[in-house]
């Protein structure tokens, strides 16, 4: 992204020649002062930003999760078809076991 700014400074002042690392130098401290200046103006009054608070996952591990330590994994049989009549079964899709397809 700041390579893009610095292009386009370039490409705007071809009047100025500055390198890249000076470019960089510069934006750096311009951001620093102006982030001096919104502290020294709000330092009477300071205002925090709200926190935002995210859902967060289940607290505790479902009891099919693989462990790190295989000795303790309970391993689950998987079925087909109820009788077995497949060779290579395999275990169904949560979202249609979900909704019953």
């Amino acid at each position: 992204m700041l390579f893009n700014a610095y292009f386009v400074y370039r490409t705007l002042n071809t009047n100025k020649i500055v390198k890249y690392k000076n470019f960089l130098h510069e934006v750096g401290r311009y951001g620093i002062s102006e982030a001096q200046n919104q502290s020294e103006l709000s330092s009477d009054d300071p205002q925090f930003p709200e926190k935002q608070t995210k859902p967060t996952g289940p607290k505790h591990d479902p009891p099919g999760r693989l462990f790190s330590d295989f000795r303790i994994q309970k391993l689950e049989k998987i079925v087909a078809g109820g009788k077995g009549k497949k060779k290579y079964p395999a275990r169904q899709c949560k979202v249609y076991a979900a909704h019953k397809k």
